[in-house]
């Protein structure tokens, strides 16, 4: 693993710590803000020679812009270490595979990143813990604001900020919410309904990481589409409005666990079965893991824990959901895997850790 992703592998990001707003059912608050140099080609039509420059001129603008923050070449890291980047939600896919002069930056906490190059010259981003995309917000405006003192951003009188893709012009805000709905999911036509209020309000909802990602462990990415005519506020707060509407209604889903004696008892069996999968399979996809872990977090947070037998722990298990895809798994073992061995090896730590969850 390169050494400079090691601090992050031993420490949880802050924004998936306890204790943000809604935090049961909203993981954590993602704000990201394209911004193109003024007067420059954008990254997929600059040459080889600009690219590079700008990533060098970044570099030395990185003391001022983001302190003590660790600098990476995506270029120059094995496949896993990338992988590892992107579940931590400091670097994307395309990115890692632009094809051209590229740079990651975050600071150990994971609460700030900027990515150089990719689909615009600056993706800027900033997290905070639960449904808080008002502090989320605040943070990438703070590393906004230093870039530009150094950089003059391409903007638009009429039209706002420019970007590569027309459909992030205006604002170039994305404003998401990571949540994790697992008794909504389960109940099939209210969560139909969600997903369908959410486009007709123009939102998307995405996997996990977002855009071509699926949905594993129940994990869903619902964020802005709308980015021109109205301002990031209120961009950010439609998100927000969503989030808790949504949230209510997982809660009030996971209360037909507690008065549906037909709902109980078919949580129930479902739980048992999770629970012996995690402890007696020899193999584990991530699907499989994350979807096991998912159902016995939706057991603790609906207060089946005594009738389950286990006092299962919400926020471990969630944790886990993380710490064991590919790239994190990788990590933590210190080399690359195919996925055979992987999915044995994460069976393997899965039953080792499960008293630590139970």
């Amino acid at each position: 693993m390169d050494p400079r992703l090691q601090p992050l592998l031993g420490t949880v990001p802050a924004w998936l710590e306890e204790g943000g707003p809604e935090d049961d059912v909203v993981v954590a608050s993602r704000v990201r803000l394209a911004r193109n140099l003024a007067d420059t080609p954008f990254p997929a039509q600059m040459q080889i020679g600009p690219a590079s420059d700008l990533v060098r001129r970044v570099i030395e603008a990185l003391p001022e812009v983001l302190p003590g923050a660790t600098q990476i070449d995506p270029a120059a890291l094995a496949a896993a270490d990338g992988e590892f980047l992107v579940e931590r939600s400091l670097a994307s896919h395309d990115l890692l595979h632009a094809g051209r002069a590229t740079l990651v930056c975050f600071e150990a906490r994971g609460l700030y990143g900027l990515m150089v190059n990719e689909e615009d010259h600056f993706r800027i981003q900033a997290y905070a813990p639960g449904l808080d995309l008002i502090t989320a917000t605040r943070r990438a405006q703070r590393l906004e604001r230093r870039l530009r003192t150094r950089f003059p951003f391409a903007a638009h009188d009429r039209y706002g900020f420019l970007t590569s893709c027309p459909t992030n012009t205006g604002t170039g805000m994305r404003a998401s919410l990571l949540m994790h709905l697992p008794a909504l999911s389960r109940a099939k036509a209210p969560m139909h309904r969600a997903l369908q209020t959410a486009r007709g309000t123009y939102l998307a909802v995405r996997g996990v990481h977002g855009e071509g990602s699926r949905a594993l462990g129940r994990l869903f990415q619902i964020s802005n589409q709308r980015t021109l005519g109205t301002s990031s506020s209120a961009q950010a707060q439609a998100v927000t409005d969503f989030g808790c509407e949504v949230a209510k209604y997982e809660r009030q889903t996971r209360e037909q666990f507690q008065n549906d004696a037909a709902a109980r008892a078919e949580l129930l069996a479902d739980v048992a079965k999770a629970h012996a999968r995690l402890c007696e399979a020899p193999t584990l996809t991530t699907a499989e893991a994350l979807e096991a872990l998912s159902t016995l977090r939706l057991a603790a947070l609906a207060g089946l824990s005594e009738e389950v037998g286990h006092a299962y722990d919400a926020r471990a298990l969630l944790q886990q959901m993380f710490q064991l895809q590919p790239g994190h798994l990788q990590a933590r073992l210190g080399r690359e895997m195919p996925p055979g061995d992987r999915d044995r090896t994460r069976a393997e730590i899965l039953r080792a850790a499960l008293d630590l969850a139970v």
